[in-house]
């Protein structure tokens, strides 16, 4: 079987892939990406780009491409208890809502244009290290199978995958009680409201963020608790909209019969777990490292920057300024201190509006003091507005 030669081979193809190869080509530094499946195609996600992402985007030189894309620019937040009480909040931040089929799609061809090799679609079978070398098994297209070796691995393929098996990572045996769940829902079948919003609604055992991603489309996506009776993803929407009149009130007559029809993206056995940055001689960046609750909706922006802490560190042990081992440390380090408070914070929140006891009561206290609500936002940030 033939080998291909990189100095790093990227798994997955998604922003935390792409993302470290854009970054690793600022440095001169040859990659390859291995993504399983074919592009356009979407995924779970609320579909929120964060000031993290901007920022990102704007040190690529990227933005004004990006803003080609038509995205939603978004200027606030407004959340809804199921009893009623409502939050806003302005966001002094810029924010972006778009679908992740474009925008992965325009990331993934970014890393294709400075150089990036791209197999697509491709899927690693094994990884074998062979002393200062890995040796990467892939299945292409019509089955064909080829070699890739490279000094260095990155994960980059999401929060589970098959591939999780095939390195007998336990996290595939370890269950979790949430769901998420993500619906394009058509905008004419909402009532009026402004285009510019994120929005939380909270009832029992839910939460769900709705905002537009395009002219014609908007994201509905919700996590949800499965510890009781289990219902259809369909029905949890329905239900919602009887528990919380504002969310009830967003949309017109025939929203029903619509949801019954519409595709479902879904991850079950979503993991709050432990972080992990390096596993099985590979630096984990984005969701493979670790997720962060929904609530806090920097999915996105965590894939970034994590692609971005790890392209540095690589660039510096490539060019002789650290050790192998100071490489692995600075990397768990640099994690850690970058998402670490993040992570423990927007957890934090989403167990309180996750709690039938607390959600209601905190929303209450919380509406009174929209310099506390500000607080709570920006803990799960690293960029300030």
């Amino acid at each position: 079987m033939k080998i291909y030669n990189y100095d790093i081979a990227i798994i997955g193809g998604g922003p935390a892939g792409a993302m470290a190869s854009l970054y690793l080509s600022n440095f001169g530094i040859e990659s390859c990406i291995i993504e399983k499946k074919r592009f356009p195609r979407e995924v779970l996600c609320g579909e929120f780009l964060s000031c993290e992402v901007v920022s990102s985007l704007k040190k690529l030189n990227l933005f004004n491409k990006f803003l080609a894309l038509s995205p939603i620019e978004i200027n606030a937040f407004r959340g809804f208890g199921d009893r009623g009480t409502g939050l806003f909040l302005p966001l002094k931040f810029p924010a972006y809502a778009i679908k992740r089929s474009v925008f992965d799609t325009f990331l993934l061809n970014e890393a294709k244009e400075v150089g990036a090799k791209i197999y697509q679609p491709a899927e690693v079978q094994s990884v074998v290290n062979e002393s200062d070398k890995f040796l990467l098994k892939v299945k292409g297209r019509d089955k064909s199978k080829y070699f890739i070796r490279s000094s260095f691995v990155i994960a980059a393929y999401g929060k589970q995958s098959v591939f999780d098996k095939k390195i007998d990572r336990n996290i595939r045996n370890r269950s979790s009680i949430f769901n998420a769940i993500k619906f394009h829902i058509p905008n004419e079948i909402f009532s009026e409201y402004p285009q510019n919003d994120i929005r939380l609604y909270f009832g029992k055992d839910i939460y769900c963020g709705v905002n537009k991603v395009s002219s014609k489309e908007t994201t509905l996506c919700f996590l949800e608790k499965r510890n009781e009776i289990k219902k259809s993803s369909r029905k949890r929407i329905k239900d919602l909209m009887k528990e919380n009149v504002n969310f009830g009130n967003l949309f017109k007559d025939g929203i029903n019969e619509i949801i019954s029809d519409l595709h479902i993206y879904g991850t079950g056995n979503l993991l709050f777990s432990k972080r992990i940055t390096f596993e099985n001689g590979m630096f984990r960046i984005g969701d493979a490292a670790g997720i962060i609750a929904p609530l806090a909706g920097d999915g996105i922006g965590m894939a970034f920057q994590s692609a971005e802490i790890i392209s540095e560190i690589l660039n510096e042990h490539i060019n002789s300024k650290i050790s192998l081992d100071q490489l692995r440390e600075r990397y768990s380090y640099e994690w850690g201190r970058m998402f670490s408070n993040r992570l423990r914070n927007a957890l934090f929140v989403q167990n309180i509006v996750m709690n039938k006891r607390l959600r209601n009561p905190g929303l209450r206290i919380i509406k009174p003091f929209p310099s506390l609500l500000r607080h709570l936002t920006e803990s799960t940030r690293s960029i300030r507005g």
